[in-house]
């Protein structure tokens, strides 16, 4: 497939790099020379220099032959405009990034349709409703959703207190306690010590098979209906919170104001705090319930004023890394239950697993990447979650016809699947299949498959409807 991408920022570059890993022939325009550079040494693809809202450049880009054209860069005029012109050459399928609601408001009257828009991305959005989830879940690291909230994939780390430690996955599949769930992922600290795994930083992903045991301190992900993965959750020791009582924010971003405004629907009583006088002003003018309290987090008078102790969770969206990391550190450390920042940099994913005091991070920029990437239908490919912090996807994929993987037992591909990949669901028109070995995947089944970038040509190949 032929895909324009516009905007060459870690949004358009990741985004870039997954597509590319696919054998799409993408095109990317950025008007940073820098940018188009960085993107030349790391990737194979073709760049141009200039603004993606050039009907000129456009053409030049194969605007005629392309199926995509993704606008991510900072400017919601030029994502808008470069979509309007994509609909105008017939690209089946046009995204924008626009941030501004004003835009597509139901006082403005206007639709992303109007503009020739098929999807539209608001990352701020997208980004509160990570935290939500994650705020809901405290103990949760992550949450990717499939089948409209029916399949859930959590990632957790295993305390010492958990039940589970010890036992080889099989005899607790064995014994009802994994409960229709499975365990497509392990990350753990140390060295690898055999082939199933890739190295991640300090830490090595484990493909768990059987024989595989959980350890303490362990990031886990689990995956299964979203009423099985909560109970394994509940007989993990990981608790819920079924209402968001009150609920820290530090920081009047974009995303700080839209979260206020989300929990104050939710009724949840909000303190946000804000360093910079103004914007605390006019976060106080734009917030109806939310209580602003000016001064900086390293202020324990005004942490205990927010009253920090008591919070559901304490939320850090500056938009500067180190502050919220360490804002989140400095009210771990007065006692905040359960911290969680927004991370600009995706490189910072994998360190942040090392730093105890935090809980969870949102990368913003791989959020926006993933839906997207979950947007996108391209082959028999229906969707595809990034995770966050490790090398890693997970994909909706629809079975075809007469696919190689169909009408056999999938232990019939014990040596023909790849080791560095899991089957960890097949749906089945309306019903929800939790596969063992003796299970047959059937022509149009939707399965979610986690696997490493490197795998996924291979998991195509089998799941591909072969041509006579």
């Amino acid at each position: 497939m032929k895909a324009i991408i516009i905007g060459a920022g870690e949004v358009g570059f990741h985004t870039a790099k997954l597509l590319t890993v696919e054998h799409n022939d993408v095109v990317l325009i950025d008007e940073s020379e820098a940018a188009c550079d960085r993107v030349n040494e790391q990737l194979d693809l073709q760049t141009l220099r200039g603004s993606g809202a050039s009907p000129r450049l456009l053409k030049t880009a194969g605007i005629e032959e392309a199926g995509l054209l993704i606008a991510v860069t900072n400017s919601d005029e030029i994502n808008i405009l470069a979509c309007q012109i994509a609909a105008k050459y017939n690209v089946e399928t046009k995204i924008a990034r626009v941030s501004n609601p004003d835009y597509f408001s139901t006082e403005s009257g206007l639709t992303a349709e109007d503009f020739g828009i098929d999807l539209l991305i608001n990352p701020e959005r997208l980004c509160v409703e990570e935290f939500i989830k994650l705020l809901q879940v405290p103990e949760a690291r992550e949450i990717v959703e499939f089948e409209d909230g029916r399949i859930q994939l959590v990632s957790f780390r295993v305390k010492q207190s958990n039940p589970l430690i010890g036992k080889p996955l099989a005899e607790l599949n064995a014994n009802g306690l994994l409960n229709d769930t499975r365990f497509p992922a392990i990350s753990r600290r140390g060295p690898s010590i055999n082939g199933k795994s890739a190295t991640n930083g300090d830490r090595h992903i484990i493909i768990p098979r059987g024989n595989d045991i959980l350890q303490q301190g362990d990031d886990v992900f689990v995956i299964g209906s979203a009423i099985a993965v909560e109970q394994l959750l509940r007989i993990s020791g990981i608790r819920f919170n079924e209402r968001l009582d009150s609920v820290i924010i530090f920081g009047a971003s974009p995303i700080g104001i839209e979260l206020a405004r989300v929990l104050e629907e939710m009724d949840t009583n909000v303190k946000l705090i804000e360093a910079d006088q103004t914007k605390a002003e006019r976060a106080s003018q734009g917030l109806r319930r939310t209580t602003v309290l000016h001064g900086n987090y390293l202020k324990f008078r005004l942490l205990e004023e927010a009253g920090i102790t008591d919070a559901n969770g304490f939320v850090s969206v500056t938009g500067d890394d180190e502050d919220d990391i360490m804002a989140c550190m400095t009210a771990k450390e007065h006692g905040a239950q359960r911290v969680l920042a927004l991370v600009q940099q995706p490189s910072y994913l994998p360190l942040l697993a090392r730093i105890p005091r935090l809980d969870s991070a949102v990368s913003r920029h791989l959020t926006v990447v993933s839906n997207i990437l979950r947007l996108i239908r391209h082959g028999n490919i229906i969707s595809v979650a990034s995770l966050h912090g490790i090398d890693a996807e997970v994909i909706e994929i629809a079975a075809g016809i007469n696919a190689k993987i169909v009408h056999k037992e999938l232990s019939h591909f014990k040596t023909k699947f790849p080791e560095n990949a899991f089957i960890c669901a097949i749906f089945r028109r309306e019903t929800l299949i939790i596969p063992t070995g003796q299970s047959v995947i059937q022509p149009a089944d939707r399965v979610i498959v986690f696997s490493m970038p490197e795998a996924i040509p291979v998991v195509e190949d089998l799941f591909a409807e072969r041509r006579n």
